[in-house]
């Protein structure tokens, strides 16, 4: 269904209906061609050396063109045999082509290989091992760079994209690096409230892991990536805060059936007298009291799974009632061995309940924060689901006591209400806190608001306003709650927890509630992670695991070029980073001169399994990309060139593109390819990555043939290198700088 909307969405923006180029030119370049070098073919998938299949160079396949000398093309061969452990002994090059176009049935094309531009690092930029390291030349191979687009600078330099890193090379026109590979930022344009990053909150610790509301859980937690956890507070009979869910620590119905427990003390005789019925916020509760035990007493019972038929028993009797002082002191010890400052979330839990006991849980936590000289507003979010007490400590307890913390209006479903609301015969619902006049009033007192999650997305898996409402009267968002299993997922998530994080991440929210941190911190590294890497990256040579990687393997720019006045160079990834929506490529924008990166949009693939081949600019804010799909012969459909427009967007955001040239329907009413059918030409190879804008009536199109491999011309025939002139049906509005000079 992702997949369906994506390519509705992508139709729809398309600004003039499909229609066919008409092929004006044809030449075409035998698989099997070869220049002067060393033998090569040697290393098989696995990376492992055996004997050369071929005693030189092969010069194909083709990832990049570029006019060059005296009516020549630059093509950049790509990084080999198709992966970066069977490619070290494949040379990078640009070879210099003349082509020849077959422009009549008589006629005949032709394509000759001449020199070429060896890539090489001989004042070694690279940092790090690479192939041919001991080499004076350090020639470079495909298993230390998959290059695909490039550009030639103003100067003659060459800026060229790789795939495995992400990175720019810049090279000397003759090949030389001159540079230090520059590594792709993360630029995700996060909307949270200051752009700041999103912070995880461990709900009750890793909650889904271990029993909730203990020190192992809080542990686990911090370990996982939690930058905050949440003690739930209530009070024990000698007044000490301690962290349980709610001050019933096990709840029994009348035949004496436990109904939930987060502690074994059901299982206790020696306190079976303790047994009792409540009012808890109006509504009678039979069980145990944290309120009717002594620490020490407390201190005897052992913590439970409070979800046993979904999470198990495994971790049952192993670990005690923690109270907030030593959960505070688990954070300074985390600190103290790490340097990691990981911030605590309190919860006072049901204030009117405890107030009519004459306990003021807010006064008993700030005391308890101090005493302790954990007030770093820094690290430190106190929230409620009632009212009153956040108001209670903005304007009284906390400026007595000269301290000053974020407070979070924990706002529930909308048949629900604050019960400081409801004990006083107020008949109003959350839902009045999420109006804009709501919000506004909240932000007199609270530095954010922790909403239900469907207030952010809604039961159809559809985003709303909230947060977009919710920022705009200066309030941070923190949603709850986020957890793994599939009972707690909307079906459209597909079983997949970080499916629904990341769409709030998406939505802007500053931070969620999980009980999963771990999962919590991995989808939110994708965010905040640096730098954008793809499991080729050499730093996970280096012994950094892989998993952090958060673009798809040789995922990279696929597309790099340059605007027409040569200022600005574009580079468009291949796949998608992490944390974005399906089928959207980020397009990113560097100057060289300033070596400043920005997002210059996001591109909308037809297909969220399409993939972009090549860019090139028509004028300053209009560039052509190759889209296709990853299928060959009679199976390919969709090998499209695009007109995109900087300046205009879609609905969602990606970059509006029209149809200029359909691939897979080129009239052809000559016959100039002998692959022509019915006055119809089809380019069905997998991968194709050449597109280069003639002038405003023409553009060259080739494929890369992926050597050696074979099925776009038939299952046992090894793919040609075809070139493409074709005549397009509306001109493009091409500016000095674009075409021949």
């Amino acid at each position: 269904m992702r997949h369906a909307l994506i390519g509705l969405t992508a139709l729809l923006s398309l600004a003039a209906p499909a229609s066919a180029a008409t092929l004006v030119g044809y030449a075409e370049l035998p698989a099997d061609t070869f220049a002067a070098g060393p033998a090569s073919g040697a290393y098989a998938g696995a990376g492992l050396r055996g004997p050369a299949r071929f005693s030189s160079q092969p010069v194909q396949g083709f990832s990049g063109v570029q006019f060059g000398k005296d009516g020549s093309y630059l093509f950049l061969s790509d990084n080999g045999y198709g992966s970066k452990a069977n490619s070290a002994d494949y040379l990078l090059r640009l070879y210099r082509l003349n082509l020849t176009a077959k422009t009549a049935p008589a006629g005949q094309g032709k394509v000759g290989v001449g020199d070429f531009i060896q890539l090489r690092d001989p004042d070694r930029k690279v940092p790090w091992l690479i192939v041919n390291e001991a080499s004076p030349e350090r020639l470079l191979t495909g298993a230390d760079f998959d290059v695909e687009g490039f550009a030639v600078a103003p100067d003659g330099s060459l800026w060229v994209g790789d795939e495995f890193g992400p990175y720019l090379l810049h090279f000397s026109a003759d090949g030389r690096l001159l540079d230090a590979p520059v590594a792709t930022p993360n630029l995700p344009g996060l909307l949270t409230l200051r752009g700041q990053a999103p912070i995880v909150i461990g709900h009750r610790g890793s909650s889904g892991t271990r029993p909730e509301h203990t020190l192992e859980a809080y542990r686990v937690a911090i370990e996982g990536g939690a930058d905050f956890i949440e003690p739930d507070l209530v009070v024990t009979k000698d007044g000490v805060l301690i962290a349980r869910h709610e001050p019933v620590i096990a709840a029994v119905d009348a035949a004496g059936k436990v109904l939930e427990a987060t502690a074994d003390v059901a299982t206790r005789p020696e306190f079976a007298g303790r047994l009792t019925t409540k009012k808890v916020d109006g509504v009678d509760v039979r069980g145990y009291f944290a309120e009717d035990f002594t620490l020490a007493e407390l201190k005897t019972l052992r913590a439970v799974e409070r979800l046993p038929a979904l999470r198990g028993k495994t971790y049952d009797g192993q670990f005690q009632i923690p109270t907030l002082t030593e959960v505070i002191a688990l954070v300074k010890e985390v600190e103290a061995k790490t340097g990691r400052k990981v911030g605590i979330y309190p919860e006072t839990k049901h204030p009117t309940y405890f107030a009519a006991q004459g306990v003021n849980t807010s006064q008993l936590l700030i005391d308890a924060l101090k005493k302790e000289g954990f007030t770093d507003p820094a690290r430190v979010f106190i929230q409620s689901f009632e009212t009153a007490n956040l108001k209670d400590l903005k304007t009284n307890i906390m400026p007595k006591a000269g301290v000053t913390l974020p407070l979070v209006q924990l706002v529930s479903s909308a048949d629900e209400a604050p019960y400081d609301w409801a004990a006083k015969s107020d008949t109003r619902k959350y839902g009045v806190l999420t109006t804009d006049a709501g919000l506004k009033e909240l932000a007199t007192y609270a530095s954010g608001v922790g909403a239900y999650k469907r207030w952010i997305i809604d039961d159809k898996g559809v985003t709303t306003d909230f947060v977009t409402r919710a920022h705009a009267a200066g309030l941070l968002v923190h949603p709850w709650t986020f957890r793994n299993e599939a009972t707690y997922l909307l079906p459209g998530y597909a079983n997949d927890p970080e499916a629904e994080m990341r769409q709030a991440l998406r939505a802007g929210v500053d931070g969620f509630f999980t009980d999963f941190p771990a999962t919590g911190a991995r989808v939110v590294g994708g965010y905040t992670a640096p730098e954008v890497r793809s499991p080729q990256n050499p730093a996970y040579a280096l012994g950094t695991s892989s998993a952090a990687a958060n673009l798809g393997g040789s995922g990279g720019f696929e597309g790099v070029t340059l605007s027409p006045d040569g200022k600005t160079l574009y580079a468009l990834l291949e796949k998608t980073v992490t944390g974005d929506l399906p089928g959207q490529l980020r397009l990113h924008a560097y100057d060289p001169a300033g070596k400043q990166w920005t997002l210059a949009g996001r591109y909308g693939l037809d297909d969220a399994a399409n993939a972009i081949g090549d860019l090139t600019p028509v004028n300053a804010t209009q560039y052509l990309v190759l889209e296709r799909d990853n299928l060959s012969g009679a199976a390919a459909k969709t090998k499209r060139v695009y007109l995109v427009s900087l300046n205009e967007k879609n609905a969602d955001g990606t970059l509006k593109k029209t149809l200029v040239a359909d691939l897979m329907n080129v009239k052809d009413p000559q016959g100039l390819a002998p692959s022509t059918q019915g006055g119809v030409f089809k380019f069905p190879y997998v991968t194709i990555e050449n597109v280069l804008v003639l002038d405003a009536n023409t553009i060259l199109v080739a494929n890369d043939n992926n050597y050696p491999g074979t099925g776009g011309r038939g299952a046992d025939v090894k793919d040609a290198n075809e070139f493409l002139w074709l005549k397009l049906d509306t001109p493009l509005n091409v500016v000095a700088g674009v075409g021949r000079k």
